[in-house]
């Protein structure tokens, strides 16, 4: 399995990031994407990939630091994309549930990231909160060369199928595991299983029945089996196309597996 979103690259992990990495790699995660959320902040992320077997990274401009984006930082996510760790651009998209970058900057920024995504030829991560139109109406006017990944899907199934209209891939995070999320449910039931991400975005939304805790990859199993109850499957069907998907989208090398020898 896949661990399609995270962030285990910050201070959170500081004390103990290589028993998570080897916790996850005991627990059948065989590649891990960590994503940036500002420039400074990928810039890690692509670091921490690089001195790590099977972890890759995507590099951008999360909504909630769209206001910090100039113009130098948009030409070194443009360098720090030529890295071959580096599998896409993101997380980059719209919130306006917090709201704490000015719309129309958050859109400008979404805007020139997906150009460059254009440009360069890669697919896209995307964050979208209480932003469903306004995110159809950019992603339309610029849709992703090589598709991308909505993730952490908190949304409507009206706006999953323009997603999908789209070519885009969803993922689902811990919050499909929580007892109240069964509109969510029926969103991923709804969801072809060949366009299905599953993630935990570590260290936030621990899934059931670690919930409350910090997350970290090896959690992610839980969201498969959740997915898997969800759309009346096995869990090793969802597993093993949700790898597939993962491995389509990204183009990751899949012979560099998750190793831990520290």
């Amino acid at each position: 399995m896949i661990d399609t979103h995270c962030h285990i690259y910050g201070p959170k992990y500081d004390e103990d990031r290589d028993e998570v990495l080897r916790r996850a790699q005991e627990a059948g995660v065989l590649q891990i994407l960590v994503v940036g959320c500002d420039v400074s902040d990928s810039r890690r992320a692509l670091t921490f990939a690089s001195a790590h077997e099977g972890v890759y990274c995507a590099v951008g401009v999360h909504p909630h630091h769209a206001d910090l984006l100039d113009d130098r930082g948009l030409a070194n996510l443009e360098r720090m994309a030529n890295d071959p760790k580096v599998l896409a651009l993101g997380e980059m998209g719209l919130d306006y549930y917090y709201d704490n970058s000015p719309r129309p900057v958050q859109q400008d920024v979404f805007t020139q990231q997906l150009q460059l995504a254009q440009q360069l030829g890669m697919p896209v991560v995307i964050h979208t909160r209480d932003a469903e139109n306004d995110t159809t109406v950019l992603l339309s006017r610029m849709p992703p060369p090589k598709g991308g990944h909505v993730h952490c899907f908190t949304g409507s199934r009206p706006f999953a199928k323009k997603l999908l209209d789209l070519d885009l891939h969803i993922g689902f995070t811990g919050i499909i595991t929580f007892p109240n999320a069964h509109e969510l449910r029926e969103v991923a039931a709804f969801v072809p299983l060949d366009r299905l991400l599953i993630e935990t975005d570590s260290p936030y939304l621990a899934p059931v029945p670690n919930r409350g805790q910090r997350n970290e990859p090896a959690f992610v199993r839980h969201v498969a089996e959740s997915v898997a109850e969800a759309k009346g499957v096995s869990i090793e069907e969802v597993l093993t196309v949700t790898t597939e998907n993962y491995f389509k989208l990204y183009g990751a090398d899949q012979t560099h597996k998750l190793q831990v020898t520290a």
